[in-house]
């Protein structure tokens, strides 16, 4: 069910298929409809972003109306008799959505969302059938328009597979990120998301947030998908396996598993990453507490260097891939008051390859031979950018993002509610203190940072 927007302001009744139901004033039908548990089906409806009612799902029969209106940015009014469900609205979202059909690939079975898929879902439940072949098909349906891009190394598109609700040009534009990489062209039955001057995304000015894959209802848009090449490494065994886990990753793997939201899944998702085939399991969270130090101790030198002249302040941090992208597009000018310090993910990733740790696997590594296998697992898609970097090329070997590890999990038959939550990590890379615990949290890195740099200050005689 879509979750209900939170409206303040005077109260209003109406009813919604027979069942009273109120709401603040300001509410949507599609609003009353779920305050009244009642499911309506959406396909380009996404809370945080502009209803445009693109998709038809959500017709709703309003009084004596003569037309339906889309439940989705309809206000509800004091009074309204809504009709959500009868036989003429079934019957046209049972025609809509063959309409769908007949112009989508249909390869569920292979599909990076395939069990996630708002579309699958809605077809599923309602049985609608593809009987209609006088449409094109897939890829056919656009020849004059870029469809497939997998040029970017953390986002992949196919636009063979889009239903045209204009919700990843609304993320990427004006109502969220404001890059304007992805946009709507034609009309009619040829309306289609494409790229900037029909670029390939690598071209453009994505910065790799992966907000059009979070709005996404179907497989148009993913997170560049690499669990699969995870697991055919993990099952060769050929190179001594690490992988690193980010703090938000323990808690939203719980979700993944239908655990209730917040659960955290610490200990549960170490055992299942041992049981994937990992050598050794570390905190990212160890290497949060080195940037610390790192960017803390920059900060302080910063200040020394530059009393009465306020250059290069204020510092930034540099450990959001997604933030540094943005500056180095959007704003230059900003790039001297970056911080010059990695980002935890890679400066785990250079002491996990190439580090103490390394060296300790023997005389193959010595040789140049066999170097660990590196994976890390991030909550964000610009991580997987990041790994690719000039500079940073080489750390981590391959990104994987919560969803990924819950494939993974999946795939493998391994049954993740049901492990024991005593997990731990490998010792000296898997421990941290409560700075990298904060890390996550909103203004986590700068206290962190702040706290550290109080402390150099009190102590400038040992620099």
């Amino acid at each position: 069910m879509v979750k209900t927007r939170i409206i303040k302001g005077k109260m209003i009744t109406l009813t919604v298929n027979g069942r009273t139901v109120t709401v603040h004033d300001g509410a949507t039908l599609l609003d009353a409809a779920n305050e009244a548990n009642i499911t309506i089906p959406t396909l380009c409806y996404y809370p945080r972003l502009p209803a445009h009612a693109v998709c038809r799902m959500c017709l709703v029969n309003i009084n004596d109306q003569p037309h339906p209106q889309p439940a989705c940015r309809t206000p509800a009014k004091q009074g309204d008799v809504v009709e959500t469900a009868s036989a003429e609205l079934q019957q046209f979202r049972t025609t809509d959505a063959q309409w769908l059909l007949a112009r989508h690939p249909n390869d569920c079975m292979h599909c990076e969302v395939n069990g996630a898929c708002r579309l699958q879902k809605l077809v599923s439940e309602n049985e609608w059938a593809d009987t209609w072949e006088n449409f094109p098909r897939g890829s056919d349906a656009h020849p004059e328009h870029r469809l497939s891009d997998h040029t970017s190394p953390a986002i992949w598109q196919d636009f063979s597979k889009c239903i045209e609700c204009g919700l990843c040009a609304e993320a990427c534009g004006e109502s969220g990120q404001q890059q304007f990489v992805i946009g709507i062209v034609e009309r009619g039955t040829s309306r289609l998301p494409v790229n900037v001057f029909d670029q390939s995304l690598a071209d453009t000015q994505c910065i790799s947030c992966g907000q059009c894959t979070l709005v996404c209802p179907v497989g148009a848009l993913i997170e560049a998908p690499h669990w699969h090449q995870v697991l055919r490494t993990l099952g060769a065994r050929k190179r001594v396996s690490v992988v690193q886990v980010a703090p938000a990753t323990r808690i939203a793997i719980s979700e993944e598993f239908e655990l209730q939201a917040g659960t955290v899944s610490t200990g549960r998702m170490i055992n299942a990453l041992r049981r994937l085939g990992f050598d050794y399991v570390f905190d990212t969270n160890f290497a949060a507490d080195l940037t610390i130090m790192e960017e803390a101790t920059e900060l302080f030198f910063r200040l020394k260097a530059n009393e009465g002249d306020g250059k290069k302040l204020p510092i930034m941090t540099s450990c959001c891939p997604g933030w540094v992208n943005w500056v180095e597009l959007n704003r230059p000018d900003l790039l001297p008051h970056l911080s010059t310090t990695k980002s935890p993910q890679q400066m785990h990733g250079a002491l996990t390859k190439r580090g103490p740790f390394a060296r300790t696997l023997g005389s193959a590594f010595a040789e140049g031979k066999d170097e660990p296998y590196v994976v890390s697992i991030m909550p964000c898609t610009a991580k997987k950018d990041e790994a690719v970097r000039p500079g940073s090329s080489g750390d981590v070997d391959h990104v994987i993002t919560t969803r990924e590890l819950a494939k993974m999990i999946k795939a493998r038959g391994i049954a993740f509610n049901a492990l024991p939550d005593d997990g731990q990590f490998d010792h000296p890379l898997g421990e941290s203190s409560g700075a990298a615990q904060i890390f996550a949290a909103s203004g986590g890195v700068m206290e962190a940072m702040i706290r550290t740099a109080s402390h150099f200050i009190g102590q400038e005689n040992t620099f």
